[in-house]
């Protein structure tokens, strides 16, 4: 079996801005916050997080046919209630983009975001980046 190398650079998971000062975006016609007094995140931290994502990542066997490495940015939505959804590679290899998809929607809930105290939808985005040895 190939030998592969999965990294997780930056893993503090970051908001997205869309618009300078805007701190929200529309998503399904509801409120997701860009920008929070609290984030969301991972239970157990980024260590956690980041343990998760290479026990749960499967590289593609297309792809390690092909040699094909490289970078794929994921952008989901944390609910108030710590669910993941609209989970969307946005950018990389098309031959990867489905398994780092698949990695995120195989979490377990997060804790949710807050803002001003109360718990809020926010947005989110991960590089994973795929490496063969």
């Amino acid at each position: 079996m190939k030998r592969v190398a999965l990294f997780l650079p930056s893993l503090f998971l970051t908001c997205v801005l869309f618009a300078q000062g805007n701190s929200t975006i529309r998503y399904d016609n509801k409120i997701v916050f860009t920008k929070v007094e609290i984030e969301s995140k991972f239970p157990g931290g980024i260590n956690a997080w980041a343990s998760f994502l290479q026990k749960n990542l499967v590289y593609p066997t297309k792809a390690l046919r092909k040699r094909v490495q490289g970078d794929v940015v994921v952008q989901f939505v944390v609910d108030d209630k710590g669910k993941l959804s609209h989970i969307e590679a946005i950018s990389g290899p098309e031959l990867l983009r489905s398994a780092a998809e698949d990695v995120i929607r195989k979490s377990p809930e997060w804790i949710p975001a807050s803002n001003k105290g109360i718990k809020v939808k926010s947005y989110k985005k991960q590089p994973i980046v795929f490496r063969l040895s």
